[in-house]
Order: C-alpha cells, then structure tokens, then sequence
C-alpha cells in the first residue's frame, strides 16, 4: 500500500527490483511482496515480545478502557491516513509528520507506522536490521493532536508484515493456535501499553508463503479465523481493529473481506497497486473501473449492510518506468505526488490508451478514469494521480455507500489544503 511496501523509493531503482514479479497489470488478486525491505540485514537478535518492546520517549499514558463500544458508528471513521517513515528521505518523513500535524482536525483517525511484525510471537518498533525507532515513532506532533494529548482524532497505529520474513511470521502464526493465541496477547499488550485506541494491522502478500500442500483456502479460513480472535480480544479491552487489505471484487484469495468485515471495526481497502514499483512496466496505480467494481462487491456484502464498515483507500504516489514489459527499465515510485507533479510539469495529459491494451488475469479490461500522466524527455513514462482523478475516486466511494475514505500516505497532497476540503465535501462530518 505504500514506499517500502508498494512503491519504491522516489525516483531510486534499487538492484532488488530485478527479482520481483514480473507480472503487471493486474496480474493476480495479490502482489508478491516487493523487496525493497527484504534486501535490508537480517534482525537485529533477541527480538522481544510486545511487552517488552523498545519504550518510546515522551510514550502515551495507557488508560485502560474495559467494555468501550465497537467503533462501528456511521461516520466516526470517514476520513484517515497512514505515516510512515520515507527511508532515506528525512524530508519527506518530516512533511508527512507536519502535514498531519497542520490538519489533525481534519482527520477522525490516524495510522502511523509504528510498528512490525518480527517473529510469530514478537514484534519490533524499528525497520529489520536496524535498533534505531521508525522515524516518527511516538512523535509528539501526532501525539499531541490525538487523543493521546486530548484530541480528538483517535491514534490507531499500523502494524505491519510486509516483507518476506515478517510474512513468513505470520503464515506459521495463524495456523498454531498456541502461536496465535500468544501473537494477540502481544497485539493487545501494545494497544493497552501504550493508550493506543486501537490497532491496524496489514498482513500482506500471504498467498506467495504458501508450501507444497498449502492452499489459499486454507490461509484464507485461518487469516479470518485470526481476525476474529485479535477483534475480539481488542473490543474486550475497549481497543478497535482495523485492518488494511488488497482490493478484490470476490473471496476467492486469502482476504474474505464478508469474514473479515463481521469482525473488524473498519476494512481499508488498498485501492491502488493495479500497476506497482517493481512490475514489468508502467501504467494508472488506481484504474477507475477497476475501483468501481470492487466498490460494487463490497456494496453486495450482507446485503448492503457493511459497505460503512469499508474505507476506500487512495494513492498519494505515482509510478515512473517503461510502459512496455519490453522496453526495459526499471518501475520505480514516485512519492508523494508533489513530485510527482514537479517532475510532470504544466501540460500533462490528462487521459491514456494503456488499459484498453492492458487486462487483468481473465481478460478483464478496465476504464483508466481520469489518469494524469507524462512522457519524459528520458523517455520513461510517469504515471499519477492530481487533485482531480482522486476526487473521482472519492465521489466512487460516496456513490458506493463506502464510509469513507484513507490514503497512503499523508504529506505532499495535491493541491495542499484544497485536498482537505475536497474530502469534507464529500465525506462531511
């Protein structure tokens, strides 16, 4: 969903790209992980088990609210964001920690990255082969604008298994029960330790760790089955759940979103990746049509009952590489879309071709919608998003009954405050 997850670094083609899937456009309802973070040393020793996680300075108090009702009320959820620390580009960390900051008020709640799964039983507040924190970890600009400082927005940090070890993690995990047990364990003490009001957690990439034997039905069941346990053991200490999934439009795969949706509080959907840093060529992260029908799956959900327990989220990053398998190069990100924008200029086109000549697996074609994008004078072609192709996002979810909306990742929007206000007409409290 995200640089270090989805994208790569702005502009940085780093030597793993080689080794990634070579299948774009679509190719498969799950991508396999990207390596950007699976090139990075092995972990530090001795990972420790939530408990006894590193202490932040300046760490939140942790009231303990026993029998807090589910977070489930129509718009208390309808506009978040994730953070996360940009790796390499302090810059770029920095802006998305005041861009928060400067609009807290605007959002219901936040997502910051703060934390990762680094075993079956533990988990880390730092990148794998690193001690040092996440950037931004427990920074006081969102602890000061949450209700960690008396705000309201509420803090519900990320906690994340994206590269292949952590992955790997949690593929044993949910198929032991004495491991899964001892994995919630850990997830509620980090809530409670910290006076979190809640966790989100993003699994990714779980079909691409299956064995000889392994079927996604299996993970699919066991993932759905962890869900409801980790929602329920959160919801008794007062604590929520959300959880950030791959856009689908059936269950087939690993992410059940009918399963997970009768357990979680609020269901992110990654709404972008279609194309992603890494694949074999450029093209739209986020097609329209290709929304549209996922937004119409969720809409056939339990009769239309759950679509304000799904938030759509959108892509503040674009893609620059080859717009052929065949053309060569590497598909690298571009986050956020300020640079993209810088790097676009005046004058770029506002439509493309591409997707009539790019289909899903099944044949599938999808309307790119509005698709700003731009040949450059190296002859790479940079595909993103402006102010508008996203509010034709946004108005897909509206018009789908979605409760929301989220992104990935705060800092550097288009038009700056003009993206706040776009999404208070649409999504108003």
């Amino acid at each position: 969903m995200k640089l270090y997850r989805h994208a790569l670094p702005f502009l940085h083609a780093a030597a793993a790209v080689a080794a990634v899937a070579a299948a774009s456009c679509g190719g498969g309802v799950e991508r396999a992980p990207l390596l950007a973070d699976a090139t990075i040393a092995e972990p530090t020793a001795g990972s420790a088990p939530a408990p006894d996680a590193p202490d932040a300075p300046d760490a939140p108090d942790a009231p303990d609210a026993p029998g807090a009702p589910r977070d489930g009320a129509p718009g208390d959820h309808r506009f978040c964001g994730w953070l996360h620390e940009f790796r390499g580009d302090p810059a770029s960390t920095e802006l998305g920690y005041d861009t928060f900051a400067a609009h807290a008020g605007a959002f219901d709640v936040v997502h910051p990255k703060w934390w990762r799964v680094a075993s079956p039983t533990t988990f880390e507040n730092h990148p794998r082969g690193r001690s040092a924190p996440f950037g931004g970890f427990h920074d006081r600009r969102v602890l000061d604008a949450t209700t960690a400082g008396g705000g309201r927005t509420r803090l519900v940090p990320l906690v994340a298994a994206v590269d292949r070890p952590d992955v790997a993690a949690v593929h044993a995990m949910i198929h032991d029960p004495a491991l899964r047990a001892e994995h919630v364990a850990g997830l509620v003490a980090i809530a409670v330790k910290n006076g979190y009001d809640g966790l989100d957690v993003d699994y990714e990439h779980l079909s691409s760790v299956l064995g000889p034997g392994e079927t996604v039905e299996a993970e699919r069941a066991a993932f759905s089955a962890f869900v409801g346990e980790l929602a329920r053991a959160l919801h008794a200490r007062g604590k929520t759940l959300s959880l950030a999934v791959p856009a689908v439009a059936s269950a087939r795969g690993v992410y059940d979103y009918e399963a997970l949706s009768a357990s979680a509080d609020h269901v992110h959907v990654m709404g972008y990746d279609y194309h992603w840093g890494g694949g074999s060529h450029a093209g739209p992260v986020a097609p329209l049509g290709w929304l549209e029908r996922t937004v119409a799956y969720i809409g056939g959900i339990d009769g239309g009952a759950r679509r304000e327990r799904f938030l759509l989220g959108l892509p503040n990053y674009g893609l620059l590489g080859p717009e052929a398998a065949e053309g060569g190069g590497a598909v690298v990100g571009c986050e956020p879309l300020s640079k993209c924008l810088e790097l676009a200029g005046d004058g770029y086109e506002t439509s493309t071709d591409h997707m009539g000549r790019c289909a899903e697996d099944g044949g599938e074609r999808f309307a790119a919608g509005r698709a700003p994008n731009r040949v450059l004078p190296s002859g790479e072609h940079l595909f993103f998003e402006d102010l508008e192709s996203l509010e034709e996002k946004v108005n897909a979810a509206r018009q789908g009954g979605l409760g929301g909306v989220t992104y990935w990742s705060i800092g550097g929007e288009p038009g700056g405050a003009a993206f706040f206000s776009m999404i208070e007409r649409h999504f108003p409290r």
